[in-house]
């Protein structure tokens, strides 16, 4: 399998401060060929200091990868992605411990999304907190496989607004679950199995709510994909949409071209 890959990131053209952060690593390994996990974290806004949560979460990731996902590599693949699943879990735990801990001694509160999905063959597992985004675009379409864990999100669901109404909602910055803002959050987790060539893409809300899925697909399907430096400036390009629609936040997408 061959990966290509990029991390489009940017403070945008409102805030000063870029409370996002994005990751991608990729690795070969013996007993599974190439393998690779993709992240993007958004700090909440509304909360002081998401940078630092963000960043926080994102190298934990890193480190996780590099480190304890490494030593069980040696598992067959049915136990590799069960231990995968309960270490993240606790890892996630662990975190939110330690932001409670350094707001409270500081006298702040912070938070932060979490979307992250981990590759091993044509198998992938995705852990989502909050609204930030995983998806998969094939040759055909791009597809959203994450849920928002979001105030709007909850209340189309229940029937009292339209997916349209969400995009105007005055409450549709609120969010029902996060890293930080409580000890132990709900934790989204998802299996699937990759079909062919897939990009897949993370991103935070600021580079998904102004765009449309068929506008990703144009741009991001493994046709375009041809080099690392197409696919980052095909991000630049979808960003710049994005900010032409008014777009006020933080935007930021990791994207991986996976070649079967």
């Amino acid at each position: 399998m061959n990966v290509k890959a990029c991390i489009f990131t940017d403070a945008g053209k409102v805030r000063k401060v870029n409370q996002d952060a994005a990751m991608i690593k990729v690795a070969n390994t013996r007993r599974y060929g190439r393998i690779s996990f993709v992240a993007v974290c958004d700090g909440m806004g509304g909360l002081s200091k998401g940078e630092v949560a963000s960043c926080k979460v994102i190298r934990a990731l890193d480190n996780w990868f590099c480190e304890e996902f490494s030593l069980m590599q040696g598992m067959n693949e049915g136990e590799l992605w069960k231990t995968a699943e309960t270490s993240l879990r606790r890892l996630i735990v662990k975190i939110c411990g330690e932001l409670k801990r350094y707001g409270k001694h500081r006298g702040i509160n912070l938070g932060t999304t979490m979307t992250a999905l981990l590759q091993i063959g044509t198998r992938y597992m995705t852990m989502n907190i909050g609204d930030s985004r995983i998806y998969l675009i094939d040759s055909a379409k791009a597809r959203a496989i994450t849920k928002d864990q979001s105030l709007v999100q909850d209340k189309m669901d229940r029937g009292l607004i339209t997916s349209e109404e969400m995009e105007t909602d005055p409450e549709r910055n609120v969010l029902l679950q996060s890293i930080g803002t409580t000890m132990a959050p709900e934790i989204q987790v998802g299996y699937g199995d990759f079909k062919g060539s897939t990009t897949v893409l993370a991103c935070s809300d600021g580079f998904w709510r102004l765009l449309h899925a068929d506008e990703m697909h144009k741009r991001l399907c493994p046709q375009m994909c041809v080099t690392d430096s197409d696919m980052l400036d095909e991000c630049r390009k979808l960003t710049e949409l994005a900010w032409s629609r008014k777009e006020k936040d933080n935007i930021s997408a990791a994207a991986m071209c996976l070649e079967f």
